[in-house]
């Protein structure tokens, strides 16, 4: 089974299984697609995660392909150039992109049917591909954007994204079916060392960056030990630093204190609020460069155990927590009021597989904010994740030559005894740990099936006492949760996330594509299930 947010990339990983290849295979095959039909999210320039499941030696093995600042970028250097701060678009905030090593890492490991053959089906979209109804939203809605960049440096590359697609038109992306035709040939050493890289290289010289062929030479990802946390008895594994994984597991432990299942809706969400504004306040002071994110702590059993019993019932009220002002730029609300630079402006791709043997993987791709940099080299648009690097030089995740910043992305494995039951991510930035415990809640605590889990109304906590909630949600919980002092807010659309989950059971697997995006039927959500063979 594939599940992911477009038909194209499905089909992408369908057709590699369906080939004889394993769920590593599927799943980068999909996630190239996902490169092309929706260039706003995810690219070749961007960075990944993966989650995997050996299911012959029953183990979990998890990649980062996160790549480094370059070796010029400093605070220093930043603040020489009259910048207080990280801007989010532009050369400075590019990072050199890990996910082509990523996928060649992910295949070398998992797959079997080679890294040309995994972007075939990318190479093909790219040749011409019909438009998606949110990928056609998506692009409108950074039509503005695109064109201020564009005006303000013509050199950005962005003339094949400035007329945003309808639904239902046919782009063509030559330049980046090229780019991948040279990767399908000559393998992503061309990408880091050849002629890719020199190309990269000189478009970030002549606009003033700091991105050189010699920091895409030495990028290297790395398989890491997994992030692990218990919930109910049910282990969930997640990337690291610098991913945000912790705060899934933090916000997760705390609740573990509260019998959810016995409160009224309002109680419940008003704890799981409380649960994740705690996580990432804690979490944002702490997570960055895997050689300086300190996180020794923030798992154990008896900081859970006092985090948990320590959070406010909601006779006593909301609190009024904010992110570290010395953390990345994440939320849209800081240090009392609002902070326009911070509202994400995008989302990210995730797809979670499993093959005919039981083997998993949940890979997740990204840009960070919509076209990234919105810096186009041969095609790729290239990420803006530096965006998230603090400016504090004693933060772990403080801008250096070669550092890894704050990472939103997070692909999960939830085991029920010693097996994978749930194969997932949820997109969205800062909303991604938020659903994670959202949907992982209705499924354990309320016994939801997948699909329902996935469907349900959300909400996202966006700084302070500020929370939005999604249109379906029950008016007396609004009122319910307004009366113990959430500020309930609905001017801003910065969405709530798109899940992509499998869960496997002894009937067999069961996907939820989330209706939020676009891997789903005309009536509502993708339902589907395979049922295993009397074999």
């Amino acid at each position: 089974m594939v599940c992911t947010s477009h038909p194209l990339a499905a089909e992408a990983g369908r057709a590699a299984l369906e080939a004889g290849g394993s769920a590593a295979d599927a799943a980068v095959a999909a996630a190239a697609v996902l490169g092309v039909v929706d260039p706003m999210s995810t690219s070749i320039g961007g960075d990944g995660f993966a989650v995997l499941f050996d299911a012959k030696t029953r183990s979990t093995h998890v990649h980062v392909g996160v790549g480094g600042a370059p070796a010029a970028a400093s605070i220093d250097a930043l603040r020489s150039r009259g910048h207080a701060a990280m801007p989010a678009r532009g050369w400075l905030p590019v990072t050199v992109p890990g996910v082509v090593e990523h996928w060649a890492a992910v295949l070398q490991r998992a797959g079997r049917l080679g890294f040309d053959r995994a972007l075939r089906p990318a190479i093909d979209a790219a040749r011409g591909y019909r438009v998606t109804r949110v990928v056609a939203r998506d692009w409108e809605r950074a039509r503005p954007n695109l064109e201020a960049e564009q005006a303000a440096d013509p050199a950005a590359g962005l003339e094949a994204l400035l007329t945003p697609p309808s639904e239902g038109d046919t782009v063509t992306l030559p330049a980046l079916a090229r780019t991948l035709e040279q990767l399908a040939e000559h393998g992503p050493d061309v990408f880091y060392r050849g002629a890719i890289a020199e190309r990269i290289a000189e478009a970030s010289a002549k606009q003033g960056g700091w991105l050189t062929a010699e920091d895409l030479d030495a990028h290297h990802g790395a398989w890491v030990a997994p992030l692990e946390g218990v919930y109910r008895g049910h282990r969930v594994v997640v990337p690291p630093a610098p991913g945000q994984g912790v705060v899934t597991l933090r916000a997760l432990g705390m609740l573990e204190t509260i019998s959810l299942r016995d409160l009224s809706e309002r109680d419940r969400v008003h704890f799981q609020i409380e649960a994740i504004k705690q996580a990432f306040v804690d979490a944002l002071a702490a997570v960055g460069d895997p050689a300086h994110a300190a996180l020794d702590g923030l798992l154990t059993f008896e900081s859970l155990e006092a985090a948990g019993e320590s959070l406010p019932d909601p006779a006593q009220g909301a609190t009024d927590r904010w992110p570290p002002a010395a953390g990345p730029t994440l939320f849209a609300y800081g240090a009392g009021e609002e902070r326009a630079d911070a509202a994400p402006r995008g989302d990210t791709v995730h797809v979670s597989v499993v093959d005919a043997e039981g083997n998993a993987c949940a890979l997740i791709n990204s840009v960070y904010m919509h076209f990234g940099a919105m810096r186009v080299v041969d095609g790729v648009v290239m990420q803006n994740r530096g965006h998230l690097f603090a400016m504090d030089p004693a933060h772990p995740g403080a801008l250096g030559p070669g550092r890894r910043c704050y990472h939103t992305i997070v692909p999960m494995l939830v085991f029920r005894h010693d097996a994978p039951w749930i194969v997932m991510g949820l997109v969205g930035g800062p909303q991604q740990p938020q659903g994670h415990v959202q949907v992982l809640s209705r499924m354990i605590d309320l016994g939801a099936s997948i699909e329902e889990a996935v469907a349900a109304p959300r909400f996202r906590w966006n700084g302070g006492r500020h929370v939005q909630l999604e249109e379906g949600i029950d008016e007396a919980l609004r009122e319910g949760l307004a009366s113990v002092g959430h500020l309930i807010g609905e001017e801003r659309a910065l969405g709530f996330g798109g899940a992509q989950a499998i869960a496997i059971d002894p009937s067999g697997l069961h996907a939820a594509s989330d209706p939020r995006k676009d891997g789903r039927d005309g009536a509502g959500i993708a339902r589907v299930t395979v049922e295993r063979s009397a074999q």
